[in-house]
Protein backbone atom coordinates (compact mmCIF):
# COMPACT_ATOMS: atom_id res chain seq x y z
CA UNK A 1 0.00 0.00 0.00
CA UNK A 2 1.48 3.21 -1.06
CA UNK A 3 2.73 5.42 2.03
CA UNK A 4 0.40 8.63 1.17
CA UNK A 5 -2.55 6.59 2.54
CA UNK A 6 -1.07 7.31 5.49
CA UNK A 7 -2.69 11.10 4.49
CA UNK A 8 -5.77 9.67 4.20
CA UNK A 9 -5.66 7.63 8.14
CA UNK A 10 -4.71 11.56 9.66
CA UNK A 11 -7.58 13.61 7.96
CA UNK A 12 -9.92 10.61 9.28
CA UNK A 13 -8.74 10.84 12.73
CA UNK A 14 -8.55 14.38 12.80
CA UNK A 15 -12.12 14.25 11.17
CA UNK A 16 -13.16 11.60 14.06
CA UNK A 17 -11.54 13.55 16.87
CA UNK A 18 -13.63 16.66 15.37
CA UNK A 19 -16.92 14.66 15.47
CA UNK A 20 -16.22 13.89 19.50
CA UNK A 21 -14.30 16.89 20.56
CA UNK A 22 -17.72 18.19 22.79
CA UNK A 23 -17.93 14.67 24.92
CA UNK A 24 -14.07 14.95 25.57
CA UNK A 25 -14.36 18.13 26.67
CA UNK A 26 -17.10 16.70 28.82
CA UNK A 27 -15.27 13.82 29.72
CA UNK A 28 -13.72 16.06 32.55
CA UNK A 29 -13.66 14.91 37.01
CA UNK A 30 -12.55 18.56 37.67
CA UNK A 31 -16.11 20.38 37.68
CA UNK A 32 -14.77 23.83 37.20
CA UNK A 33 -15.31 24.53 33.22
CA UNK A 34 -11.62 23.56 32.29
CA UNK A 35 -12.92 20.27 29.79
CA UNK A 36 -10.70 21.55 26.97
CA UNK A 37 -9.21 17.96 26.28
CA UNK A 38 -11.40 17.82 22.69
CA UNK A 39 -10.60 21.56 22.06
CA UNK A 40 -6.76 20.90 22.47
CA UNK A 41 -6.69 17.54 20.63
CA UNK A 42 -8.42 19.13 17.57
CA UNK A 43 -6.22 21.83 17.64
CA UNK A 44 -3.36 19.89 17.60
CA UNK A 45 -4.48 17.85 14.54
CA UNK A 46 -5.14 20.87 12.79
CA UNK A 47 -1.62 21.83 12.50
CA UNK A 48 -1.59 18.26 10.80
CA UNK A 49 -4.24 19.08 8.59
CA UNK A 50 -2.70 22.46 7.55
CA UNK A 51 0.56 20.72 6.89
CA UNK A 52 -0.97 18.24 4.64
CA UNK A 53 -2.88 20.75 3.10
CA UNK A 54 0.56 22.37 2.03
CA UNK A 55 1.83 19.13 0.94
CA UNK A 56 -0.98 18.83 -1.58
CA UNK A 57 -1.50 15.79 -3.78
CA UNK A 58 1.93 14.63 -3.99
CA UNK A 59 3.49 11.74 -2.65
CA UNK A 60 5.07 11.53 0.71
CA UNK A 61 8.90 12.43 1.37
CA UNK A 62 10.89 12.05 4.21
CA UNK A 63 10.92 15.76 5.14
CA UNK A 64 6.78 16.06 4.90
CA UNK A 65 7.17 13.70 7.92
CA UNK A 66 8.67 16.39 9.89
CA UNK A 67 6.69 19.29 8.68
CA UNK A 68 3.53 17.15 9.67
CA UNK A 69 5.09 16.39 13.11
CA UNK A 70 6.25 20.47 13.42
CA UNK A 71 2.61 21.34 12.55
CA UNK A 72 1.50 19.07 15.54
CA UNK A 73 4.23 20.59 17.78
CA UNK A 74 3.28 24.10 17.37
CA UNK A 75 -0.33 24.28 17.10
CA UNK A 76 -0.50 22.05 20.30
CA UNK A 77 -2.14 23.30 24.04
CA UNK A 78 -2.87 21.77 27.08
CA UNK A 79 -1.47 18.59 28.33
CA UNK A 80 -3.02 16.72 26.00
CA UNK A 81 -2.69 18.36 23.30
CA UNK A 82 1.03 18.31 23.77
CA UNK A 83 1.42 14.78 25.09
CA UNK A 84 -0.67 13.50 21.55
CA UNK A 85 1.80 16.02 20.00
CA UNK A 86 4.82 14.25 20.83
CA UNK A 87 2.88 10.49 20.19
CA UNK A 88 2.98 12.26 16.69
CA UNK A 89 6.35 12.53 16.58
CA UNK A 90 7.65 9.16 17.50
CA UNK A 91 4.79 7.99 15.02
CA UNK A 92 5.06 10.11 11.99
CA UNK A 93 9.32 10.51 12.17
CA UNK A 94 9.32 6.37 12.37
CA UNK A 95 7.77 6.17 8.65
CA UNK A 96 11.01 7.87 7.28
CA UNK A 97 12.63 4.70 7.20
CA UNK A 98 9.66 3.25 5.24
CA UNK A 99 8.44 3.27 1.61
CA UNK A 100 5.27 1.54 1.72
CA UNK A 101 2.35 1.39 4.45
CA UNK A 102 2.01 -2.37 5.83
CA UNK A 103 1.42 -3.77 9.05
CA UNK A 104 5.29 -3.82 9.43
CA UNK A 105 6.02 -0.40 8.69
CA UNK A 106 2.86 0.78 10.45
CA UNK A 107 4.04 -1.65 13.96
CA UNK A 108 7.54 0.80 14.23
CA UNK A 109 5.12 3.54 13.84
CA UNK A 110 3.34 3.08 16.69
CA UNK A 111 5.83 1.60 18.75
CA UNK A 112 7.56 4.74 18.06
CA UNK A 113 4.94 6.47 18.78
CA UNK A 114 4.53 5.31 22.14
CA UNK A 115 8.44 5.80 23.49
CA UNK A 116 7.60 9.41 22.54
CA UNK A 117 4.74 10.16 24.22
CA UNK A 118 6.05 8.16 27.62
CA UNK A 119 9.63 10.09 26.92
CA UNK A 120 8.20 13.02 27.11
CA UNK A 121 6.30 13.34 30.60
CA UNK A 122 8.58 12.92 33.37
CA UNK A 123 6.62 11.34 35.76
CA UNK A 124 3.95 9.32 33.16
CA UNK A 125 0.71 8.89 35.09
CA UNK A 126 -0.86 4.91 34.18
CA UNK A 127 -4.86 4.97 33.31
CA UNK A 128 -4.40 7.82 30.68
CA UNK A 129 -3.27 8.88 26.82
CA UNK A 130 -0.14 6.61 27.68
CA UNK A 131 -1.79 3.58 28.96
CA UNK A 132 -3.97 3.03 26.28
CA UNK A 133 -1.28 3.97 23.28
CA UNK A 134 0.79 1.69 24.55
CA UNK A 135 -1.44 -1.19 24.97
CA UNK A 136 -3.04 -0.67 21.91
CA UNK A 137 0.55 -1.12 20.56
CA UNK A 138 1.06 -4.00 22.55
CA UNK A 139 -2.64 -5.54 21.71
CA UNK A 140 -1.79 -5.53 18.27
CA UNK A 141 1.82 -6.78 18.66
CA UNK A 142 0.82 -9.93 19.84
CA UNK A 143 -1.29 -10.11 17.05
CA UNK A 144 1.14 -9.34 14.20
CA UNK A 145 2.50 -12.31 12.12
CA UNK A 146 3.26 -12.43 8.31
CA UNK A 147 0.09 -12.72 7.32
CA UNK A 148 -1.33 -9.71 8.87
CA UNK A 149 -3.12 -6.70 6.76
CA UNK A 150 -2.50 -3.00 7.08
CA UNK A 151 -6.52 -2.68 8.20
CA UNK A 152 -6.07 -6.02 10.65
CA UNK A 153 -2.98 -4.45 12.30
CA UNK A 154 -5.47 -1.15 12.60
CA UNK A 155 -8.20 -3.11 13.58
CA UNK A 156 -6.27 -4.63 16.90
CA UNK A 157 -4.70 -1.23 17.11
CA UNK A 158 -8.19 0.07 17.62
CA UNK A 159 -9.79 -3.08 19.79
CA UNK A 160 -6.31 -2.87 22.09
CA UNK A 161 -7.32 0.64 22.67
CA UNK A 162 -11.00 0.67 23.16
CA UNK A 163 -10.29 -2.47 26.08
CA UNK A 164 -7.69 -0.63 27.87
CA UNK A 165 -9.90 2.83 27.83
CA UNK A 166 -12.32 0.92 29.95
CA UNK A 167 -10.05 0.07 32.07
CA UNK A 168 -8.53 3.39 33.16
CA UNK A 169 -10.37 3.80 36.12
CA UNK A 170 -8.95 0.84 37.52
CA UNK A 171 -5.33 2.56 37.39
CA UNK A 172 -6.55 6.05 37.99
CA UNK A 173 -8.02 6.14 41.43
CA UNK A 174 -9.61 9.55 40.30
CA UNK A 175 -11.09 8.22 37.88
CA UNK A 176 -12.49 5.75 39.88
CA UNK A 177 -13.97 8.05 42.52
CA UNK A 178 -15.75 9.98 40.21
CA UNK A 179 -16.45 6.78 37.62
CA UNK A 180 -15.31 8.54 34.63
CA UNK A 181 -13.01 7.37 31.64
CA UNK A 182 -9.72 9.57 30.89
CA UNK A 183 -10.37 11.52 28.46
CA UNK A 184 -7.22 11.75 26.84
CA UNK A 185 -7.09 8.52 26.32
CA UNK A 186 -10.44 8.22 24.46
CA UNK A 187 -9.55 10.73 22.41
CA UNK A 188 -6.68 8.47 21.36
CA UNK A 189 -9.28 5.94 20.91
CA UNK A 190 -11.01 8.29 18.45
CA UNK A 191 -7.87 9.10 16.75
CA UNK A 192 -7.26 5.95 15.53
CA UNK A 193 -10.87 4.71 15.10
CA UNK A 194 -10.71 7.25 12.47
CA UNK A 195 -7.32 6.34 11.35
CA UNK A 196 -9.17 2.71 10.57
CA UNK A 197 -12.30 3.89 9.15
CA UNK A 198 -10.04 6.22 6.57
CA UNK A 199 -9.08 2.80 5.13
CA UNK A 200 -12.08 0.29 6.22
CA UNK A 201 -15.15 2.30 5.29
CA UNK A 202 -17.45 -0.89 6.44
CA UNK A 203 -15.77 -0.87 9.98
CA UNK A 204 -17.91 0.73 12.69
CA UNK A 205 -17.45 1.20 16.15
CA UNK A 206 -20.30 2.66 19.27
CA UNK A 207 -18.06 5.22 20.81
CA UNK A 208 -21.21 5.83 22.25
CA UNK A 209 -20.32 2.92 25.04
CA UNK A 210 -17.81 5.06 26.76
CA UNK A 211 -20.28 7.81 27.71
CA UNK A 212 -19.90 6.86 31.29
CA UNK A 213 -19.17 10.58 32.07
CA UNK A 214 -20.40 11.73 35.49
CA UNK A 215 -22.02 14.86 35.83
CA UNK A 216 -19.79 17.77 37.55
CA UNK A 217 -20.23 21.03 38.21
CA UNK A 218 -18.08 24.16 37.29
CA UNK A 219 -18.16 27.72 38.38
CA UNK A 220 -16.64 31.03 38.66
CA UNK A 221 -13.90 31.37 41.32
CA UNK A 222 -13.84 33.93 44.28
CA UNK A 223 -11.94 35.00 46.42
CA UNK A 224 -11.13 38.56 47.22
CA UNK A 225 -10.24 40.48 50.33
CA UNK A 226 -11.74 43.40 52.60
CA UNK A 227 -12.33 46.96 52.72
CA UNK A 228 -9.52 49.12 52.81
CA UNK A 229 -7.16 46.81 50.80
CA UNK A 230 -4.29 48.61 49.53
CA UNK A 231 -4.51 48.28 45.49
CA UNK A 232 -0.68 49.44 44.07
CA UNK A 233 1.23 52.26 46.23
CA UNK A 234 4.77 52.17 46.32
CA UNK A 235 6.66 48.87 45.26
CA UNK A 236 9.23 49.29 48.18
CA UNK A 237 12.48 47.32 47.95
CA UNK A 238 15.51 47.64 50.66
CA UNK A 239 18.37 45.57 51.63
CA UNK A 240 20.01 46.10 55.01
CA UNK A 241 23.41 45.24 56.11
CA UNK A 242 22.56 44.93 59.83
CA UNK A 243 25.32 46.49 62.39
CA UNK A 244 26.89 43.75 64.43
CA UNK A 245 25.94 45.13 67.97
CA UNK A 246 22.12 45.55 66.35
CA UNK A 247 21.78 42.04 65.07
CA UNK A 248 20.29 40.60 68.54
CA UNK A 249 17.65 43.04 68.88
CA UNK A 250 16.38 42.33 65.00
CA UNK A 251 13.54 40.09 65.72
CA UNK A 252 12.30 38.92 62.71
CA UNK A 253 8.95 38.20 64.36
CA UNK A 254 8.15 41.48 65.94
CA UNK A 255 9.41 43.22 62.55
CA UNK A 256 7.19 40.63 60.50
CA UNK A 257 4.38 42.38 62.62
CA UNK A 258 4.88 45.80 62.85
CA UNK A 259 5.12 46.08 58.85
CA UNK A 260 1.24 45.31 58.93
CA UNK A 261 0.90 48.80 60.09
CA UNK A 262 2.93 50.15 56.79
CA UNK A 263 1.37 48.37 54.00
CA UNK A 264 1.19 44.69 52.41
CA UNK A 265 2.60 41.90 49.99
CA UNK A 266 5.64 41.76 52.99
CA UNK A 267 8.69 39.56 51.33
CA UNK A 268 11.39 39.52 54.41
CA UNK A 269 14.11 37.42 53.46
CA UNK A 270 17.50 37.13 56.35
CA UNK A 271 20.28 36.04 55.33
CA UNK A 272 23.49 36.77 58.06
CA UNK A 273 23.74 40.26 58.84
CA UNK A 274 21.75 41.26 55.76
CA UNK A 275 18.01 41.03 55.15
CA UNK A 276 15.72 42.15 52.28
CA UNK A 277 12.22 43.67 52.39
CA UNK A 278 10.10 43.95 49.63
CA UNK A 279 6.62 45.74 50.67
CA UNK A 280 3.76 47.56 49.22
CA UNK A 281 3.28 50.30 51.13
CA UNK A 282 1.30 54.17 50.56
CA UNK A 283 4.53 55.40 53.30
CA UNK A 284 8.12 54.34 51.66
CA UNK A 285 9.84 56.89 53.85
CA UNK A 286 8.27 55.37 57.29
CA UNK A 287 9.15 51.87 56.69
CA UNK A 288 12.66 53.32 55.57
CA UNK A 289 13.14 55.41 58.76
CA UNK A 290 11.64 51.67 60.73
CA UNK A 291 14.67 49.92 59.16
CA UNK A 292 17.28 52.46 58.96
CA UNK A 293 17.65 52.12 62.85
CA UNK A 294 18.91 48.92 62.40
CA UNK A 295 21.99 49.45 60.06
CA UNK A 296 22.76 50.76 56.31
CA UNK A 297 21.48 50.38 53.40
CA UNK A 298 22.75 48.39 50.66
CA UNK A 299 20.13 49.05 48.19
CA UNK A 300 16.69 51.09 47.79
CA UNK A 301 14.04 51.01 45.17
CA UNK A 302 10.75 52.76 45.41
CA UNK A 303 8.49 52.68 42.29
CA UNK A 304 5.00 54.26 42.04
CA UNK A 305 2.92 51.01 40.89
CA UNK A 306 0.10 53.26 40.42
CA UNK A 307 1.46 55.80 37.98
CA UNK A 308 4.49 53.87 36.51
CA UNK A 309 5.15 50.64 34.82
CA UNK A 310 8.18 50.19 36.49
CA UNK A 311 11.32 48.54 34.82
CA UNK A 312 12.60 45.43 36.45
CA UNK A 313 16.25 43.65 36.02
CA UNK A 314 14.39 41.28 32.66
CA UNK A 315 13.26 44.39 31.11
CA UNK A 316 16.56 46.23 31.41
CA UNK A 317 18.68 43.53 30.31
CA UNK A 318 18.87 43.36 26.35
CA UNK A 319 19.65 39.60 26.63
CA UNK A 320 16.92 38.38 29.33
CA UNK A 321 12.94 38.71 29.35
CA UNK A 322 10.31 37.53 30.70
CA UNK A 323 7.46 36.09 29.10
CA UNK A 324 4.42 35.49 30.92
CA UNK A 325 0.65 34.05 30.57
CA UNK A 326 -2.36 35.81 31.69
CA UNK A 327 -6.20 36.03 30.51
CA UNK A 328 -7.60 39.17 32.02
CA UNK A 329 -6.55 42.88 31.49
CA UNK A 330 -6.14 43.85 34.89
CA UNK A 331 -3.62 41.05 35.76
CA UNK A 332 -1.88 41.45 32.34
CA UNK A 333 -1.40 45.31 33.50
CA UNK A 334 -0.03 44.19 36.49
CA UNK A 335 2.42 41.95 35.32
CA UNK A 336 3.92 44.53 32.68
CA UNK A 337 3.87 46.78 35.52
CA UNK A 338 6.04 44.01 37.44
CA UNK A 339 8.09 43.55 34.51
CA UNK A 340 7.14 41.44 32.36
CA UNK A 341 8.19 41.76 28.86
CA UNK A 342 5.85 39.56 26.76
CA UNK A 343 2.17 38.82 27.68
CA UNK A 344 0.47 35.55 25.90
CA UNK A 345 -3.28 36.11 26.59
CA UNK A 346 -5.05 32.97 27.32
CA UNK A 347 -5.31 30.91 30.62
CA UNK A 348 -7.91 28.42 32.08
CA UNK A 349 -10.68 26.87 29.21
CA UNK A 350 -8.14 29.13 26.63
CA UNK A 351 -4.52 27.45 26.66
CA UNK A 352 -2.24 28.84 24.60
CA UNK A 353 -0.55 27.05 21.98
CA UNK A 354 2.78 25.94 21.54
CA UNK A 355 3.13 28.76 18.58
CA UNK A 356 2.00 31.79 20.26
CA UNK A 357 4.15 31.13 23.58
CA UNK A 358 6.86 31.05 21.03
CA UNK A 359 5.56 34.09 19.03
CA UNK A 360 6.05 35.97 22.51
CA UNK A 361 8.90 34.19 22.94
CA UNK A 362 10.13 35.73 19.78
CA UNK A 363 9.24 38.95 20.47
CA UNK A 364 11.29 39.68 23.59
CA UNK A 365 13.79 39.44 21.22
CA UNK A 366 15.69 38.38 23.96
CA UNK A 367 18.56 35.07 24.76
CA UNK A 368 18.01 34.36 28.23
CA UNK A 369 13.57 33.73 28.97
CA UNK A 370 11.67 32.98 32.20
CA UNK A 371 8.06 31.88 31.21
CA UNK A 372 5.44 32.22 33.87
CA UNK A 373 2.65 29.51 32.54
CA UNK A 374 0.15 30.45 35.31
CA UNK A 375 -1.99 27.41 34.51
CA UNK A 376 -0.95 23.95 35.56
CA UNK A 377 -2.06 23.09 32.05
CA UNK A 378 0.43 24.96 29.98
CA UNK A 379 3.91 24.07 31.60
CA UNK A 380 3.90 21.32 29.42
CA UNK A 381 3.30 23.70 26.11
CA UNK A 382 5.85 26.14 27.63
CA UNK A 383 7.99 23.14 27.62
CA UNK A 384 7.68 22.53 24.55
CA UNK A 385 9.22 25.62 23.58
CA UNK A 386 12.43 24.37 24.46
CA UNK A 387 12.00 22.41 21.30
CA UNK A 388 11.70 24.58 19.09
CA UNK A 389 14.07 27.30 20.29
CA UNK A 390 17.17 25.77 21.21
CA UNK A 391 18.95 28.65 20.39
CA UNK A 392 17.51 30.13 23.59
CA UNK A 393 17.97 29.72 26.74
CA UNK A 394 14.17 29.14 28.12
CA UNK A 395 13.60 28.94 32.13
CA UNK A 396 10.24 27.65 33.26
CA UNK A 397 8.68 28.19 36.40
CA UNK A 398 5.85 25.87 37.12
CA UNK A 399 3.20 28.60 38.20
CA UNK A 400 -0.26 27.36 38.27
CA UNK A 401 -1.78 30.22 38.27
CA UNK A 402 -2.26 34.10 38.03
CA UNK A 403 -1.30 34.42 41.72
CA UNK A 404 1.75 32.02 41.63
CA UNK A 405 2.62 34.38 38.81
CA UNK A 406 2.61 37.59 40.60
CA UNK A 407 4.21 36.26 44.00
CA UNK A 408 7.31 35.00 41.56
CA UNK A 409 7.28 38.38 40.07
CA UNK A 410 7.25 39.73 43.49
CA UNK A 411 10.89 38.88 43.57
CA UNK A 412 12.29 40.51 40.73
CA UNK A 413 15.66 42.58 41.28
CA UNK A 414 17.67 44.19 38.79
CA UNK A 415 20.53 43.82 40.64
CA UNK A 416 20.27 39.90 40.36
CA UNK A 417 21.54 37.15 37.91
CA UNK A 418 18.69 35.05 35.49
CA UNK A 419 20.07 32.09 37.51
CA UNK A 420 20.03 33.67 40.82
CA UNK A 421 16.10 35.30 39.88
CA UNK A 422 14.93 31.88 38.75
CA UNK A 423 16.17 30.29 41.92
CA UNK A 424 14.37 32.64 44.13
CA UNK A 425 10.80 32.40 42.30
CA UNK A 426 11.23 28.85 42.54
CA UNK A 427 11.79 29.26 46.48
CA UNK A 428 8.62 31.47 46.87
CA UNK A 429 6.87 29.03 45.29
CA UNK A 430 7.67 26.22 47.87
CA UNK A 431 5.41 27.23 50.52
CA UNK A 432 2.47 29.27 48.64
CA UNK A 433 -1.13 27.95 48.30
CA UNK A 434 -3.50 28.76 45.34
CA UNK A 435 -6.91 28.75 46.25
CA UNK A 436 -9.75 29.28 43.35
CA UNK A 437 -13.27 29.84 43.57
CA UNK A 438 -15.58 29.41 41.02
CA UNK A 439 -19.47 28.52 40.20
CA UNK A 440 -19.84 25.10 38.93
CA UNK A 441 -21.55 23.92 36.22
CA UNK A 442 -21.81 19.67 36.62
CA UNK A 443 -23.24 18.32 39.83
CA UNK A 444 -21.43 15.09 41.46
CA UNK A 445 -19.35 14.14 44.23
CA UNK A 446 -15.96 15.72 44.59
CA UNK A 447 -13.18 14.83 47.41
CA UNK A 448 -16.31 14.25 49.29
CA UNK A 449 -18.03 17.38 48.46
CA UNK A 450 -21.53 17.01 47.34
CA UNK A 451 -21.60 19.50 44.56
CA UNK A 452 -24.74 21.22 42.42
CA UNK A 453 -24.51 22.78 39.25
CA UNK A 454 -24.96 26.41 40.24
CA UNK A 455 -23.28 26.07 43.52
CA UNK A 456 -20.44 27.92 44.68
CA UNK A 457 -17.11 25.70 44.83
CA UNK A 458 -13.56 26.38 46.75
CA UNK A 459 -10.74 24.84 45.27
CA UNK A 460 -7.65 24.65 47.23
CA UNK A 461 -4.49 23.11 45.54
CA UNK A 462 -6.51 21.61 43.01
CA UNK A 463 -9.21 19.63 45.22
CA UNK A 464 -12.59 20.72 46.14
CA UNK A 465 -13.02 21.52 49.79
CA UNK A 466 -16.15 23.76 49.87
CA UNK A 467 -19.73 24.17 48.39
CA UNK A 468 -21.65 27.16 49.13
CA UNK A 469 -25.19 26.37 47.44
CA UNK A 470 -25.23 29.42 45.06
CA UNK A 471 -24.36 32.04 47.61
CA UNK A 472 -20.74 33.74 47.08
CA UNK A 473 -19.94 35.14 49.99
CA UNK A 474 -20.70 32.09 52.36
CA UNK A 475 -18.28 29.97 49.91
CA UNK A 476 -15.50 32.65 50.34
CA UNK A 477 -15.58 32.82 53.75
CA UNK A 478 -16.07 28.92 54.48
CA UNK A 479 -13.04 28.54 52.09
CA UNK A 480 -10.37 30.40 53.87
CA UNK A 481 -10.37 28.55 57.07
CA UNK A 482 -9.61 25.49 54.93
CA UNK A 483 -5.89 26.95 53.88
CA UNK A 484 -3.82 25.39 56.11
CA UNK A 485 -2.32 27.55 58.85
CA UNK A 486 -4.15 30.20 57.58
CA UNK A 487 -4.10 31.72 60.98
CA UNK A 488 0.02 32.09 60.23
CA UNK A 489 -0.46 33.41 56.96
CA UNK A 490 1.80 35.96 56.10
CA UNK A 491 0.24 37.32 52.44
CA UNK A 492 -2.69 36.87 50.57
CA UNK A 493 -2.96 38.29 47.13
CA UNK A 494 -6.19 37.91 45.64
CA UNK A 495 -7.43 38.27 41.97
CA UNK A 496 -11.06 39.30 41.36
CA UNK A 497 -12.85 38.45 38.12
CA UNK A 498 -14.62 42.01 37.39
CA UNK A 499 -15.52 45.28 40.35
CA UNK A 500 -18.56 43.25 41.19
CA UNK A 501 -16.43 40.24 42.51
CA UNK A 502 -14.28 42.96 44.59
CA UNK A 503 -17.53 45.02 45.63
CA UNK A 504 -18.24 41.70 47.61
CA UNK A 505 -15.10 40.84 49.22
CA UNK A 506 -14.61 44.12 50.14
CA UNK A 507 -17.42 43.85 52.34
CA UNK A 508 -15.93 40.67 54.02
CA UNK A 509 -13.02 42.45 54.97
CA UNK A 510 -13.49 41.88 58.83
CA UNK A 511 -14.30 38.10 58.71
CA UNK A 512 -11.38 37.42 56.45
CA UNK A 513 -8.39 39.12 58.67
CA UNK A 514 -10.26 37.42 61.68
CA UNK A 515 -8.94 34.04 59.70
CA UNK A 516 -5.55 35.33 58.99
CA UNK A 517 -5.25 38.29 61.82
CA UNK A 518 -1.22 38.36 60.54
CA UNK A 519 -1.66 38.41 56.74
CA UNK A 520 -0.94 41.29 54.66
CA UNK A 521 -3.69 41.74 51.83
CA UNK A 522 -3.61 42.81 48.66
CA UNK A 523 -6.65 43.01 46.17
CA UNK A 524 -7.06 44.08 42.44
CA UNK A 525 -9.47 43.33 39.38
CA UNK A 526 -7.53 40.21 37.65
CA UNK A 527 -10.38 40.47 35.28
CA UNK A 528 -10.04 36.76 34.49
CA UNK A 529 -12.58 34.45 32.44
CA UNK A 530 -13.60 32.24 34.29
CA UNK A 531 -12.85 32.64 38.15
CA UNK A 532 -14.24 34.98 40.06
CA UNK A 533 -11.30 34.75 42.39
CA UNK A 534 -7.56 33.61 42.07
CA UNK A 535 -5.68 33.51 45.45
CA UNK A 536 -2.33 32.75 46.48
CA UNK A 537 -1.62 31.86 50.17
CA UNK A 538 2.25 32.67 51.67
Amino acid sequence: MELSVLKKMLIGGAKKILDNKQQLNDMNVFPIPDGDTGTNMDKTMGGVLQALAEIGDRDLESADFDKLYTGALMNSQGNSGVILSQWLKGFLRAFKDFDELNAGSLYAAFLSGTESAYNSVAEPVEGTFLTVCREAQENAEDNLDEDTTTEQFMKDVVEGAAESLKHTPELLPVLKEYNVLDSGAMGFVCLVTGMLEALDESFDIDLSEFESVANAASGAVSASMGEGLAEFGYCTELIIQIDDDKLTSFDETLVRSDMRDFGNSLVLVKEGNQVKIHIHTLKPEAVMTYYHRFGEFIKLKIENMTIQHHESFIANKKNSAIVAVADGDGIAAVFEAMGVTKIARGGQSDNVSVQILTDSCKASGAKDIIILPNNKNIIMTAEKVREVMKDIKIRIIPTKSMAEGYLALSLVDEGVSADDLEKQMNTVLAGVHTGLIAKADKTGVYNGVNVTAGDYIGVLDDDIITCASSDLKECLISFIPTVPDSASCKSIHIFTGNDEDKAISDGLADQIKSCCPGAEIYSCVGGQKIYNYVVAFS
